[in-house]
Parts: structure tokens; sequence; C-alpha cells
């Protein structure tokens, strides 16, 4: 029998708390701290999509007592961020 490569990863995106890999299995990889989500590429495209509608739907409301009144920067740099 023979050993089995591991798969190899390649870096998509990264920020200070997630990275996002593909991997030559032709998984996704969404690293968020210690846990890491799997996903097929139509799985993770879906996903994708559904948080982009999730941001556009968020940054059309106002600010509202559930959110705490935060307002949301969504997409928008807050002054004095690098």
């Amino acid at each position: 029998m023979q050993p089995t490569r591991p798969c190899q990863r390649t870096r998509l995106a990264t920020s200070a708390m997630v990275t996002i890999d593909a991997c030559s299995c032709a998984m996704i990889h969404v690293n968020v701290g210690a846990t890491t989500l799997r996903f097929t590429p139509e799985a993770f495209e879906g996903l994708s999509a559904l948080i982009l509608e999730a941001v556009a739907e968020l940054a059309a409301r106002p600010p509202s007592d559930h959110d705490g009144g935060l307002p949301l920067h969504l997409g928008r740099r807050v002054r004095g961020e690098a």
C-alpha cells in the first residue's frame, strides 16, 4: 500500500482572524481561529453569495435597538483605521 500524499493548499485570502485556502483535493478550507470549515467549491460559492446578500441587507438598514445602536461600517473604513 502506497502512502497517500497530503493535500497541497494554496492561500486565497487572509485577514487577522480568517484564512481561506484552496486544496488539491478540490475543497475550500475556511480557517477561523482554531476552527476549519471545509466546503466544496459549489457550497463555498453559495455561502459567499449568501454572506454578500446579508452584508447588503445590513448596510441598507438603519441602526436599531437589536444591534445596540452600533453603526455598521460594512465595506467602509472607519475613520482612523489603517
